[in-house]
C-alpha cells in the first residue's frame, strides 16, 4: 500500500519525465497559484528566484519565509573586507555624498558600478567641482576590487536615503516572462500510480523529499483522507498550452565576482575575523546560501485531471469539496478569480475526480532547477581571485587619470 511519500516520489519521477526535466537538479514547487499581471507581478516572480531552495525534491514555497538570497547576500558582503580601504564619503564630504546618492537614486535606470566614475565626475563638475577628481579617482580604484565594488553597489544603488535596503530586483521582468511564455511549446503527459517508480535515491537530494501538502493545499499528508488518497489507484492527465524554462539573473545588487571570491576562500582574506558570518555558516553544510534557483519551469493554459478509485464517505466528500480554495494535489493551484479553477466530482461509488484548469497566458510556476553554490559561482571564481590579487597591489591613480580608468 502506497504512502503519500511514495505517491509524491512517484509523481516526481513521472513529472520530470513528462516535462523533460532532470533528477540531477529539478525541484517541484508547491503551491502553484497563477501570477496575475499588475503592479506586484515583478516582485511575485522575483520572489521565486530570491528564495533559497531547501534540500528537498519538493519545495513548499513561501515568498517571505525561509532563507532569502538578497538579505543573506547583503549580510555576507558586510562580513567581507576589501583589499584596500577607499572612503568615498570621507573624501568628498558627507553632505556631498548625500546629494550624490540622492541624484543616483533618482535616476530612472540604476547605473552599473562601471558607469559610476564618469557619472560622478559629470555630476560633481556641476554641483561639487572641488571633489570631482578625488571622487572619480576613488570610484575608479573601487572598480579594481570585487569586494569594494559589491559593497558600493549595495550602499550606493540599493540603499535608500534613510539607510534601509531597497527592494531586490532581477534582470528580466514579468513582461519578459510573458513574451517568452507565449511563444513556448505545449506539452502533455500522463501518470499512473499503479506503475510509478518511487525510487529517488539517485536524485540530487539523494532521496530527501519533505514538507509537501496532503490531498489539498495546506493539509498534511497524515490525515485519513490524504492517506486514503495516496493508497488508492491515482491517475493524472496533464496538458499545458505553453511550458517555458525561464532563466534570470540577479539585478545590479549582485556581484558574482565578489560572491565567487568569498566562496573560493574558506578562511583569511576576504573574510573579516571580527564578523560572526563565516564560510561555514554561509556555504557549509548548515549554511544559508548552499543552493540557488537557476531557472523556473513555468506553464500556462493548464488542464489537469486527477482520479482516485478509493470510495470516499459522504462526510469525506463534503470535506474535500469545501477545501478547493487552496488547490489540490499535485499542483495546488487554488481557485483564483478567473485565472484558475478547481472542479471536484464524485461518482456513485464515491470515487473522486478533480479537474484543475488555468487561463492561457497567465504564468504558473511548477518547479525550479537548483544549482549548488559551487556551480552557481564557479564560473567566476578564478577571475575573482586574480582581480583581488591585482587590487591588493594596486596604487590609486592620480586624479587626472580617473576618467581614463572609468572608461
Amino acid at each position: 500500500m502506497s504512502t503519500f511519500l511514495d505517491l509524491q516520489n512517484g509523481w516526481y519521477n513521472g513529472f520530470i519525465q513528462g516535462m523533460d526535466q532532470n533528477a540531477n537538479a529539478f525541484q517541484i514547487i508547491q503551491p502553484a497559484p497563477p501570477i496575475a499581471s499588475g503592479s506586484a507581478a515583478d516582485a511575485t516572480l522575483w520572489a521565486y528566484f530570491n528564495n533559497i531552495p531547501p534540500l528537498s525534491l519538493t519545495q513548499q514555497f513561501m515568498a517571505s519565509g525561509g532563507n532569502q538570497f538578497y538579505s543573506n547576500y547583503r549580510a555576507l558582503m558586510s562580513a567581507l573586507v576589501p583589499s584596500r580601504n577607499v572612503n568615498v564619503q570621507g573624501d568628498i564630504g558627507a553632505d556631498n555624498f548625500k546629494e550624490w546618492q540622492k541624484y543616483v537614486l533618482g535616476l530612472s535606470t540604476p547605473p552599473g558600478m562601471n558607469q559610476i566614475p564618469t557619472l560622478f565626475r559629470n555630476w560633481a563638475m556641476i554641483f561639487a567641482p572641488q571633489v570631482a577628481n578625488i571622487g572619480s579617482s576613488d570610484y575608479a580604484s573601487i572598480l579594481l576590487d570585487p569586494i569594494a565594488t559589491a559593497q558600493n553597489e549595495l550602499t550606493l544603488i540599493y540603499t535608500d536615503l534613510n539607510g534601509l535596503p531597497k527592494p531586490f530586483t532581477w534582470s528580466l521582468s514579468y513582461t519578459d516572462l510573458i513574451t517568452q511564455l507565449n511563444s513556448s511549446p505545449s506539452r502533455q503527459f500522463s501518470f499512473d500510480s499503479s506503475n510509478m517508480n518511487t525510487n529517488v535515491s539517485t536524485s540530487w537530494t539523494k532521496g530527501s523529499n519533505e514538507g509537501f501538502f496532503g490531498l489539498w493545499g495546506e493539509s498534511t499528508t497524515t490525515t485519513s483522507i490524504s492517506q486514503q488518497f495516496a493508497a488508492s489507484h491515482v491517475k493524472v492527465t496533464a496538458s499545458f498550452d505553453n511550458v517555458l524554462v525561464f532563466s534570470n539573473t540577479p539585478g545590479l545588487w549582485y556581484n558574482s565576482s565578489a560572491m565567487a571570491l568569498a566562496f573560493a576562500n574558506k578562511t583569511g582574506n576576504p573574510w573579516s575575523p571580527q564578523s560572526s558570518i563565516n564560510w561555514d555558516n554561509t556555504f557549509g553544510s548548515n549554511g544559508n546560501m548552499q543552493r540557488f534557483a537557476a531557472n523556473l519551469i513555468i506553464a500556462s493554459g493548464m488542464s489537469v485531471t486527477v482520479t482516485s478509485d478509493a470510495s470516499y464517505s459522504a462526510q469525506d466528500q463534503q470535506t474535500i469539496s469545501s477545501s478547493g480554495h487552496a488547490g489540490f494535489w499535485p499542483f495546488y493551484s487554488g481557485s483564483s478569480g478567473s485565472s484558475s479553477t478547481n472542479t471536484i466530482t464524485f461518482n456513485q461509488q464515491g470515487q473522486l475526480t478533480i479537474t484543475t484548469s488555468s487561463v492561457k497566458g497567465v504564468p504558473i510556476v511548477l518547479g525550479a532547477n537548483v544549482l549548488p553554490v559551487a556551480q552557481f559561482v564557479g564560473h567566476s571564481a578564478a577571475m575573482s581571485n586574480s582581480l583581488y590579487a591585482a587590487a591588493r597591489s594596486f596604487k590609486a591613480p592620480k586624479p587626472e587619470m580617473a576618467e581614463a580608468f572609468a572608461n
